[in-house]
């Protein structure tokens, strides 16, 4: 039975409350209690009942099979060959090896999504792909995945108007999310509430790698990567950085910019980061970056060097001070919410008005908006 613009509107509008920027509205519930070394988790989303969804897709399926709860279908990439503009295609918890391509598109008002039915959900790339998951379709959201293997790129996103959203990416050999095509025509890309971690082998490999024109990339946890946390590059333009914890990559924190006379990064504001013990540079601006760059009210502390490092950009409200996590640990395995005499509470700058944090605590919970990924 397919209920695809109902449950898929209803799944979204559980995922993610829109106002300036876009961020996830479900209920605070615990992640799960299993751990790897590492445990910073997303917060789990809720899921379509199995007869809710259009297609469903289990370990033990069968791509035969007719795709139903009691005959669920065995991998990603044939529920994507079936889908239809508004259906909602929820994967069951397992491991499923091997490298995801999804190619079907919605439309504006009837989205296709993928949905994990629980962090258990894990993507094992092989390799064969440059993705663990490349996704081409349009007006598409995956949510709530763990996605690692030795794929050159993780999540590996070529389509506009697709939103990334809950997704624990980790152990790839390049970048952990990628957003680009062949052409740099992507636009409206959303990278909201992911966990990236422990990605690349060299320099130009980071946690999260943006390329595209319009959406936003929003209440990440990025660290540990061999490049930068987040890097904004080539035709990546009218973008928004906001309230994302980046910390522990040596290359550097936040970098937006280009490298070629064909592209300018302008137009683009970072805003309501708190970037920590990164190499070089906390937040760098630099390359052929254009005109209107906005660097609003981010935190920067124990960096290499704890400054903006501007190209042309204005840069309004940096804190240098100590964020005062409850517990700071480079690896990961700390807790990162802030105490409540850290000088990131209240001090978000407004115009970005966030309404959920990463562990789906509303925004704001006091008199201003907190900077960072939470809400204290």
């Amino acid at each position: 039975m397919r209920y695809r613009h109902i449950v898929t509107a209803t799944l979204v509008m559980a995922a993610l409350g829109m106002s300036v920027v876009v961020a996830c509205t479900q209920d605070a519930s615990a992640p799960s209690q299993r751990r790897s070394p590492n445990s910073v988790f997303p917060a789990p989303v809720p899921t379509p009942t199995l007869d809710a969804a259009a297609l469903v897709v289990a370990p033990d399926g069968d791509d035969s099979a007719g795709g139903t709860a009691a005959a669920p279908l065995r991998t990603i990439d044939a529920a994507a060959e079936r889908a239809q503009p508004g259906d909602t295609i929820l994967v069951r918890a397992g491991t499923y090896e091997g490298d995801v391509h999804t190619a079907a598109s919605g439309t504006e008002t009837a989205r296709i999504t993928y949905v994990a039915e629980s962090p258990e959900t894990r993507i094992v790339g092989t390799g064969r792909d440059d993705g663990a998951w490349e996704n081409v379709g349009e007006y598409v959201d995956i949510i709530g995945f763990d996605i690692s293997g030795p794929n050159e790129d993780g999540l590996y996103n070529q389509g506009s108007n697709v939103r990334l959203i809950r997704n624990r990416v980790h152990g790839i050999a390049g970048n952990c999310i990628y957003v680009q095509n062949p052409d740099y025509s992507v636009t409206e890309v959303d990278v909201l509430s992911n966990v990236t971690f422990d990605c690349g082998e060299d320099k130009l490999d980071h946690g999260i790698y943006v390329t595209h024109r319009g959406g936003r990339v929003a209440n990440n946890i990025s660290y540990g990567n061999a490049g930068y946390g987040i890097q904004c590059w080539h035709a990546c333009n009218s973008i928004a950085i906001v309230n994302n914890l980046v910390f522990s990559n040596p290359e550097g924190g936040i970098v937006i910019g280009a490298d070629d006379d064909d592209f300018e990064t302008g137009n683009s504001l970072v805003a309501n980061n708190i970037v920590v013990a990164n190499g070089r540079s906390g937040i760098r601006e630099t390359g052929e970056s254009g005109d209107n760059n906005r660097f609003l009210n981010n935190l920067l502390w124990n960096n290499e060097r704890d400054a903006i490092a501007l190209n042309g950009g204005d840069e309004q409200g940096t804190i240098v001070a100590d964020p005062q996590f409850v517990d700071f640990r480079p690896d990961g395995s700390g807790d990162y919410r802030l105490a409540p005499t850290s000088p990131a509470v209240d001090s978000g700058d407004p115009e970005v008005a966030l309404q959920f944090a990463f562990d789906r605590s509303p925004r704001p919970l006091s008199s201003g908006l907190d900077v960072g990924p939470y809400e204290q």
